[in-house]
């Protein structure tokens, strides 16, 4: 008994030791930065930001180091680091991973088989022939294997979606059927937001996701990496939307609550809702129904200012992001002392002002301030007051520029904005408002 016992707890242990490592491996494929075993200390400080920002949880390098086996710290990460990290990659939990794990080894774990398979066989005749037979009958031209299957099945696959509301919240419903097509893991990924990842257990169903704030999102149907079928899903404004935001609510501004005539802002009546909220914000944001500015060449320009800043907001940040159907640049403003503390949405990817200079973007946000940001052949630029601020290769498509999403902590107020591109002038804040050339 006390045999079995032990066979059975090393079975567990090296069951869970799989699941860690593949883990591991999704992380590092989802990075794109190599393995591990080859990263920097500043890889793993530049892992533990891009954590925070995406789980808003924070794990430390050297907790970080010890998951990739860099230390010579013997401890065991804990579970709440594994769940921490599951999230990162679109996952509820650990457990959750896990689960994904075991409805259905993956790729790398049915080629470990293969192998112990083989080396157990050799010196078996019968084994041996068996395994011939089968490797014979893998590498057959027959319509019956897996990966030409999936291939020129593929084209069947079925992947819709509805919305059933307008206005927000808003659900919407993915249909999909894959038939019987085999794969090791498959999943609707939400264009650039790992967070929107639903991993499916079943060949043919529907799964619904809630939406409570707008926003273009390119929804894909992923089988082991590869894309099989991309649908857009646009959830626009009706002109300006306001809402104010917490850690615990959200607030959707009435009619009348919010000014967008010649400046875009709260109407001074409702800042005392803004205060009521446990750490709350003022959230803008207009995005077209049918978004048309060329996201590989534009400009935009806007100003903006905080009227009130909450008594409880010690950096007074504002965050604009420039969002497109496939992509989004997001820039943030706050105190000068706070500029190291500022992150970018950029490229794929977060900039963290702990090395990067941006003190351009510090500023005395109760007064004015001025941006320009143009996109030209590639090359993206960020102006502040006229002075080139940041710029930055761009290697993804923005797709077509729709609007712009701010939040604001505290009162904010927007008193230009305008979006150019070869085609057109589109105003929505201020002089020129709604025209076109």
């Amino acid at each position: 008994m006390d045999g079995k016992f032990k066979r059975h707890c090393n079975f567990m242990r090296k069951s869970i030791l799989r699941m860690k490592k593949y883990l591991i491996s999704r992380i590092e494929e989802h990075l794109g930065w190599g393995l591990g075993n080859s990263w920097t200390h500043k890889d793993f400080a530049q892992l533990s930001e891009k954590i925070l920002e995406v789980t808003g949880k924070q794990l430390s390098v050297t907790t970080l180091k010890r998951v990739w086996g860099r230390t010579a710290t013997i401890a065991s990460p804990s579970t709440a680091t594994f769940d921490i990290l599951s999230e990162f990659i679109g996952f509820e939990s650990w457990r959750h991973f896990q689960q994904e794990y075991e409805s259905g080894k993956t790729g790398l774990e049915r080629k470990k088989t293969q192998i112990r398979f083989l080396k157990w066989g050799v010196g078996a005749l019968g084994l041996g022939l068996l395994t011939f037979v089968i490797w014979s009958q893998s590498k057959a031209p027959n319509g019956k294997t897996a990966p030409d299957k999936n291939r020129s099945a593929s084209k069947a696959v079925l992947f819709e979606l509805e919305k059933v509301a307008t206005g927000y919240p808003n659900t919407v419903i993915f249909r999909y059927d894959y038939g019987d097509l085999d794969y090791d893991s498959i999943a609707i990924q939400q264009s650039w937001d790992v967070r929107k990842r639903i991993p499916l257990k079943e060949a043919k169903g529907l799964v619904t996701s809630t939406y409570y704030r707008p926003g273009y999102f390119l929804a894909k149907l992923i089988a082991d990496g590869q894309i099989l079928k991309e649908r857009n899903l646009y959830i626009p404004t009706d002109g300006w939307q306001g809402m104010v935001s917490g850690s615990n609510e959200l607030s959707y501004l009435k009619p009348g609550e919010l000014n967008d005539k010649n400046s875009v802002g709260i109407v001074p009546e409702i800042l005392n809702e803004l205060e009521k909220v446990d750490g709350g914000g003022l959230y803008l944001a207009h995005l077209s129904p049918a978004p048309s500015i060329d996201g590989s060449d534009f400009e935009l320009t806007t100003s903006f200012r905080m009227a009130k800043v909450k008594e409880s907001s010690i950096c007074h940040t504002i965050r604009m992001t420039v969002t497109g159907t496939r992509e989004v640049i997001s820039l943030a403003f706050s105190r000068p002392g706070c500029v190291g503390d500022l992150s970018f949405f950029i490229d794929r990817g977060m900039v963290s002002g702990k090395n990067h200079d941006f003190s351009a973007f510090g500023r005395d946000v109760d007064k004015w301030t001025r941006c320009r940001m143009t996109v030209n052949r590639g090359l993206l630029k960020v102006f502040v007051e006229e002075q080139e601020a940041y710029s930055k290769e761009l290697t993804v498509d923005l797709g077509k520029i729709g609007g712009v999403q701010w939040y604001f902590e505290g009162l904010g107020e927007i008193n230009e904005l305008t979006f150019t591109d070869d085609q057109q002038q589109i105003g929505l804040v201020g002089p020129g408002k709604e025209s076109a050339r």
